[in-house]
């Protein structure tokens, strides 16, 4: 009897042990009071994470992906971009730093050719050089280039190398910018008559410059006259 007493103590006693151990091990490794995304399920809990910045803790592999793109970009760290399993999500994040750091080099190892042709239209525009523009493989894209370019050198001649439409665009915008009326003369053809264009520069460059001698550039008299009247109702 006394044996069984002394056996049942000691099973107690071993009991009483292995709950404290537990206890202890349970203190010891609190949820985190600072995770507010901890409480949340699904879609909604790798959102959160993803607002975060929390990117390991994301399980949907297309959310995390994006999260590790954003992170590249915020390091301005390639390397961080290969830790992403999509190819054309990893194309996106090098195609965000190349653009950053303005390198060329990193476009060419761009494997997708929508993000390396965003990637070599971007470059090329920050850095204001037409020439890059050639690496644009999309005609749309690749003339985009051209005219931004164009633009923002005030570089008429680059003008000619687009579409009519594009052309049009490009001149009057440079004359604009630089209220010069004798950019508007890359309208004329040639044989010496004034294009309607042309004379529709002008007319928009004298309202800007309020110039009234501008409308003797004009071509076509109805124009001409719509350009005097501006200026003779501004008396």
């Amino acid at each position: 009897m006394i044996r069984m007493k002394k056996s049942m103590s000691m099973i107690v006693t071993v009991l009483l042990i292995a709950l404290l151990i537990l206890t202890a091990c349970s203190k010891s490794t609190p949820s985190d009071p600072s995770d507010q995304c901890a409480s949340l399920a699904g879609t909604a809990k790798d959102n959160c994470y993803l607002d975060a910045g929390q990117c390991s803790k994301i399980e949907t592999a297309q959310i995390r992906d994006s999260c590790v793109a954003e992170l590249a970009k915020k390091k301005n760290d390639l390397s961080v971009c290969d830790l992403i399993t999509d190819s054309k999500t990893k194309a996106f994040c090098q195609e965000q730093i190349a653009v950053q750091k303005n390198d060329l080099g990193t476009c060419k190892n761009i494997q997708d050719s929508y993000w390396q042709d965003n990637c070599y239209y971007h470059v090329a525009i920050n850095l204001k050089d037409y020439d890059k523009c050639a690496y644009v493989s999309e005609v749309d894209q690749n003339l985009d280039c051209v005219k931004k370019i164009a633009i923002a050198n005030n570089n008429v001649e680059l003008c000619g190398r687009l579409s009519v439409k594009n052309k049009a665009e490009c001149i009057v915008k440079i004359a604009t910018q630089t209220m010069n009326p004798t950019v508007c003369a890359q309208f004329k053809d040639k044989t010496g008559p004034g294009s309607v264009n042309a004379d529709a520069c002008y007319l928009k460059i004298a309202k800007l410059a309020e110039k009234k001698e501008i409308c003797n550039s004009i071509s076509i008299k109805e124009i001409k006259q719509v350009c005097i009247d501006y200026f003779t109702v501004k008396k």
